[in-house]
């Protein structure tokens, strides 16, 4: 008796969304044809197309070790019911049978969406396809009219697909992307980009992680290695995709990448480069850049973004590892044919090496706020470039794991003096949520300036447990990363509750408090974000559990936005200011 196969992210399906290609090939164990195009699109293996075949190739595998035939549905996949004792009978004599397909204009049919095979013919799909991936429609027909088996189809076709009115296809209607890509090969040295983009919401491929550099060095001319393995990638994007380049050791995101896209749209190029003020690493070429309005004239290599296929035409050779990138690519633009290609002149996106002001968060260099800081440039650029990173509350992990004091404490600096650690379960999150709701007792504090719907864990006969919590792990992490200042334990902690018909908000104020402890409780609402406007910091994307640990000054106010939906529950814990200051 046939079994029935459904891929699906709930069953066999290999989940390929928001990953690199790097992450697919290592999670998979498979790896990719790179030299495969689509025959009649002609263009490089999608992301979707890859997963898409891992998938049938797992279940490929399950089908060659049961020993039964097997019917392989995909998730689309439209059918009353399925006879499978017919199915059976046609896989007697037959090596596949095809439920529903469709034939393309080079006369072989595709479309796997639904289909049998005998654990024969699973074998002989297997063999040799995790080494040489390619779209599953392109590899099962191919193998199995190359090596001459019997086929079955069924007509009319027995199940159907969505149809792609309704759910569009990921090979014939891709969306456009937008990819972020860095080259570092010391991952420590990233640490200011690592947490700026966190910081942002931005995603990017390191195309230097595990390559050893061979690109000269970067204090004279060097970098062309640089150039070599972008080259290389852009050639497995789609044409029309958007690529931003960053420099992995001296950039700062200031800005998320919508807000970096749309201001490069508007530019109306296909490549935009940074500009700087100082022509490095040749003076001699200066003369050939065009006149500018603001001091940044000469282009800058460590930060661009272009259309990919405009970039495939910039970089379509291959130079010297240890040849200087900024130069060829200086070289290239004053000599540029065919390709519109700007440098953004006053800082709009890209913001290089220069005193700058930070409000609201943002860079200004006196024009605008840019989107990016690169900090390019000797000794003097390095130290403003660290400044800046300290002012946005970014810390050198390296530092972090090196101190003596921080030594086996199992937390994050996630802003300027913020913390970050693993506190509660999720189970212990949901009792503080059920004792609560059973208690009831939701009012303000007496006299609290700021009111807010709580309860005190003293309420609820959970104080003694949360004391001897605070001192076994956050005032250990208190005491040791705020010395030489010492902390006396809890003053006062509670469970808070808002809701759209009680309250929504919570003003800017300070905490009665040494340290504070905030828990996020539950994630099942929207909006109430906890912010640091000072730090421009939110625990937006803090998970149930962690613990958000700050001074409580006037260098810290914070306060919650507006609820939209869904109640929110938290834990806020107070520390002693002084020995015997207790609630």
């Amino acid at each position: 008796m046939a079994i029935i196969y459904q891929i699906s992210l709930h069953g066999d399906a290999f989940d390929a969304r928001d990953k690199d290609w790097a992450r697919l090939e290592a999670e998979s164990g498979c790896k990719r044809d790179t030299e495969w195009k689509d025959p009649i699109l002609d263009r490089h293996m999608l992301e979707t197309e890859f997963g898409c075949a891992v998938s049938h190739l797992r279940v490929w595998r399950k089908i060659a070790n049961s020993g039964l035939n097997g019917i392989i549905l995909e998730e689309d996949a439209i059918f009353e019911s399925i006879d499978v004792t017919n199915v059976d009978a046609v896989l007697k004599y037959h090596d596949s049978a095809w439920l529903g397909y469709r034939k393309n204009t080079l006369g072989y049919w595709y479309n796997c969406h639904a289909y049998a095979l005998t654990p024969t013919t699973a074998r002989l799909l297997i063999d040799g396809f995790s080494e040489n991936i390619i779209p599953v429609d392109e590899w099962v027909p191919l193998t199995l009219l190359m090596q001459k088996k019997e086929n079955y189809f069924f007509e009319p076709e027995r199940v159907k697909q969505i149809p792609r009115s309704i759910r569009p296809s990921t090979i014939e209607a891709a969306p456009m992307q937008n990819h972020v890509l860095t080259v570092g090969t010391d991952q420590e040295k990233m640490w200011a980009l690592e947490q700026s983009a966190n910081r942002h919401g931005i995603t990017y491929l390191n195309l230097g992680q595990g390559v050893e550099w061979t690109g000269g060095s970067m204090e004279a001319h060097g970098g062309g290695q640089k150039i070599n393995l972008t080259r290389n990638h852009l050639l497995t994007l789609p044409d029309n995709d958007t690529v931003l380049f960053v420099d992995g050791y001296d950039v700062l995101f200031c800005d998320n990448l919508q807000t970096i896209v749309e201001r490069f749209e508007g530019f109306d190029c296909d490549i935009l480069f940074a500009a700087e003020k100082d022509c490095w690493p040749d003076p001699k070429i200066a003369p050939m850049f065009p006149m500018t309005p603001t001091p940044y004239k000469y282009l800058n290599s460590g930060v661009y973004i272009g259309n990919v296929k405009a970039l495939r035409e910039f970089f379509n050779e291959i130079v010297m590892g240890d040849q200087d990138d900024q130069l060829w690519m200086q070289k290239r633009f004053v000599n540029q044919t065919g390709l519109s290609i700007k440098m953004d002149y006053e800082g709009y996106i890209f913001q290089c090496n220069d005193e700058v002001s930070v409000q609201d968060g943002q860079i200004s260099n006196g024009m605008c706020c840019s989107c990016i800081y690169h900090g390019n440039g000797g000794d003097d650029a390095k130290a403003r470039f660290l400044n800046l990173a300290n002012t946005f509350g970014y810390v050198e992990e390296a530092q972090q794991v090196k101190s003596p004091y921080y030594m086996d404490l199992d937390f994050e600096v996630v802003a300027n003096d913020i913390l970050v650690t693993k506190f509660l379960t999720a189970s212990q999150c949901q009792y503080i949520i059920d004792k609560s709701e059973a208690h009831g007792g939701w009012s303000p504090l007496p006299d609290d300036k700021f009111p807010a719907y709580e309860i005190r864990l003293k309420e609820l006969g959970l104080w003694d447990e949360y004391e001897r919590l605070w001192h076994q792990k956050l005032g250990v992490i208190s005491e040791k990363y705020w010395t030489p200042m010492k902390h006396y334990g809890l003053r006062d902690a509670f469970s808070m509750r808002y809701s759209v018909d009680t309250q929504k908000t919570l003003g800017l104020h300070c905490d009665a408090s040494h340290v504070t402890g905030s828990v996020k409780l539950n994630d099942n609402y929207e909006g109430a974000t906890l912010i640091f406007p000072r730090q421009t910091f939110d625990n937006e994307y803090i998970s149930i559990g962690d613990c958000i640990l700050f001074p409580s000054q006037v260098t810290h106010g914070h306060h919650v936005d507006e609820l939209k939906s869904g109640v929110k529950y938290s834990l806020t814990m107070w520390t002693s200011r002084y020995e015997g200051d207790v609630n």
